[in-house]
Parts: C-alpha cells; structure tokens; sequence
C-alpha cells in the first residue's frame, strides 16, 4: 500500500471541508474528514495499492460539491487542491475602464476577467495576463470589423472545468484605436507608427501598478504575461523581449513580424540575449498549398520562422522556453486565434499541482 496525500487549500471560514471518491476508505456516499487542518489547508491522508487511480471530489459543509469535474490522484502522489464552490464561470466586469495614459497623450479602455475562485478565495493571489485585442477578446465583445471575438472567456472555463489551466486574471486592453501606431515598436518606412515604446511604458508605469493595487495579482514577473495577434503579437514580443524584468512570458499569435523590414529579427540577431530570458510561444497559421496568394491565408508564416531560427540561433531552445507552431489551414483572423488559443494559454499558465 502506497500512501497518498490529498491537500485541499479552501478558507476555513467558509465552510467544513470534506472528501469523496471512489475507492475505499473514500465513497461516493460518506463523507471523509480531514486527517488535519491548519492555516486554510485541509490534509487528507490515505492508502491505496499501488497503481490505483482514485477518482475523488471535495465536498463542503456534506452537501456542496466542488465546481469542475472529479479530480484524480494515483496511489503514491501528493495532490494540491484549490477547489471553489460558488461559481463555475469566470465574470467579465460589466463595465469596461478607462484609465489616462500620459505616456500616449490620451485615453485608453480595458476590461478586467477575473477567474471562477476569485471571491472565495480571499487570501490567493493570481497571475496575470495582459492581452492586447481586449475589444476582441471575450464573448461579451466583438471585432468592429467583422464581428467576431476569440471567446477567450469561454475558452478558459473549459480548461479550468478540465483542470488543464492555473486560473488567471485576464486584463483586456482595447488597441482597435491607432493600432498600429501604438503596437509598433518601431517606424515602418510604409505603414509609419513606432509609438510601442510608449505604449510599453504605459504599461508598465501606469495601468500595471493600478491592477497590482486594486487585484490580488502575482505582480513578479513569472505571474505576469503578456499575448496579442497580429500587431499585437508583435509588440508582445517586443515588450517581453526588452521588458522581461516585468513580463516573464509572451504568447505572440500570427504576430506581423514584417514589420519595418524585419526589425524584431534584426533586433534579436544583434542583442545579448535578455536576462532573465522571457517563456515565448510564437505561432502562425500556413496555406495548404505552395501557390496561395491570399495574404491572410499565408499569414506571414515565413517572417514567423525567420524569428524561430534568430531565436534558436542565439539563445533559446526549442521545446523548453521557446514554443513555435504552425497551423496549415488557419487564417489571420479572430476566429483561427481562438480556435488554437488553449495551446499558449497551457504552455503559459500549466496548473501547478
């Protein structure tokens, strides 16, 4: 017999934490009380033959199950537990913010999501991701342009309902308004632009500071993220690439890597690799056939690699802290950004226990 550990975090004030499953001395019909409980967390202590697979379930004050589907746990493991009973969707603030950026010279909008657990669980703290597309981003909105949205909040319910994810608060800044000048990082001889820079600082000067202090964020930089497509994939790189003091991960969708004749790959081929090293995940989608000339289908995937192989050349390593993905068949649009969105959403935020 193996002995196996189950450790539920849940805030004693709210209610007697208990547990159910399916193998013995756990049921589906009793009710199994802590070994202990100190400091909010519950401790349950077992013996399982070895091999076995307990399917499990906590249960408050015998009559509240947890939200989510059944947890598992094999006979030996030490499992962390951070249930939540009230709510089983994340909650999109009605309103969305506005907030004056000195560094712009005008106004910008965001919106704020916070996670299924987040008013129950008083003490926690969250990491957070900051995407750029917040116009675009949740089901709540939509593209002015062709109405569609990433459905990010939906996204995220499903793989917490799973437990593939570590919950997150999500901050959406609205960027359809001068969007390339303020995502770009630098002039492009054409399009123009290059306001990134400032755009970054506000960021980091005002709008970061404002979230710390009024959510309980994990402000250091392995909690903060960043993710964007397209212009916004771009700067995400560039803020994580320059900034990774502040942002420690950068998810970078069919991000515009031609811009201003490459100048993130030309960046990356003449720096020193930044300390500490950003996570990145860069991806694109690709044409199923050699002969596509529609732009969109394309997707820029040839500019994407070009920054993989500047990437792998000069410090990083493929499978470990870069991640880079193409998708044949899917465009540069809203709807293919939210169709692959649960991969960077995982490689950026895996649960933890």
């Amino acid at each position: 017999m193996l002995k196996t550990t189950i450790e539920i975090r849940y805030p004693s004030s709210l209610g007697q934490i208990g547990l159910r499953g399916s193998l013995s001395p756990l049921s589906w019909t009793r009710t199994l009380q802590p070994a202990s409980v100190a400091w909010n967390i519950h401790l349950f202590e077992v013996d399982l033959p070895g091999g076995a697979l307990l399917e499990l379930k906590p249960i408050r004050d015998d009559r509240h199950w947890s939200r989510g589907r059944n947890y598992t746990v094999l006979a030996g493991e030490h499992l962390i537990i951070e249930p939540y009973f009230d709510r089983s969707r994340s909650s999109i603030e009605a309103f969305i913010r506005t907030m004056s950026s000195p560094e712009l010279g005008r106004t910008l909008a965001f919106q704020v999501l916070l996670p299924p657990s987040y008013d129950e669980h008083h003490d926690k703290r969250y990491p957070v991701l900051y995407a750029q597309d917040g116009h675009a981003l949740f089901t709540t909105g939509a593209d002015p342009f062709d109405g569609t949205s990433w459905r990010m909040d939906e996204t995220l319910d499903a793989l917490y309902e799973i437990g593939a994810l570590e919950e997150i608060l999500v901050v959406g800044i609205h960027t359809q308004e001068q969007r390339i000048e303020m995502l770009s990082p630098t002039p492009d001889p054409k399009h123009g632009g290059g306001d990134g820079p400032k755009y970054l600082d506000f960021l980091i000067g005002t709008l970061k500071p404002w979230i710390d202090r009024v959510y309980r964020t994990r402000p250091e930089s392995q909690g903060t993220a960043l993710l964007g497509a397209s212009m916004g994939g771009l700067f995400s790189f560039y803020a994580a690439w320059t900034r990774p003091d502040v942002f420690g991960k950068a998810a970078c969708l069919s991000g515009s890597f031609w811009w201003d004749q490459r100048s993130m790959v030309r960046e990356v081929q003449g720096m020193s690799c930044p300390v500490p090293r950003p996570r990145l995940y860069i991806d694109s989608g690709a044409a199923q056939t050699q002969f596509e000339e529609d732009a969109n289908a394309l997707d820029g995937l040839h500019h994407t690699l070009a920054l993989r192989q500047a990437l792998l050349t000069h410090c990083y390593v493929a499978g470990d802290n870069l991640h880079t993905l193409a998708f044949p068949g899917l465009r540069h649009d809203n709807v293919s950004w939210g169709v692959r969105l649960p991969i960077p959403l995982q490689l950026l935020f895996p649960r933890r226990a």
